[in-house]
């Protein structure tokens, strides 16, 4: 079994194909949709899912790649949901920094 970081790879037996994979139906119909709107061509699995697959060419990385982390961009969890350690995590850093300077400053 791979590890992979991504939800793309190039496809296994035509490599003319890049295949996106969704573990969620509706982000894979947002993902097609997006698609849809830059005039990009693309395939779907007809089979169902998960993973639901959506294929597309090759020349068209670039366009869909920045599309998919658009769209799951918009479904991700913040990485500190909670806004308490949120800021207090801000403010340590921030804390830190100031400390720092004033260091280097009184240093010389």
């Amino acid at each position: 079994m791979r590890f992979e970081l991504t939800n793309y790879s190039d496809h296994p037996e035509e490599p003319t194909w890049i295949v996106f994979r969704f573990a969620q139906a509706h982000i894979a119909q947002e993902f097609i949709v997006e698609l849809e709107r830059e005039g990009v061509k693309h395939e779907r699995d007809e089979n169902g899912g998960p993973p639901f697959l959506v294929g597309v060419k090759q020349h068209h990385r670039e366009r869909a790649v920045r599309i998919n982390y658009s769209v799951l961009g918009r479904h991700r969890k913040p990485f500190m949901g909670d806004p308490v350690l949120r800021w207090s995590v801000f403010v340590l850093v921030a804390l830190a920094v100031v400390l720092a300077v004033a260091g280097m400053v009184m240093s010389k």
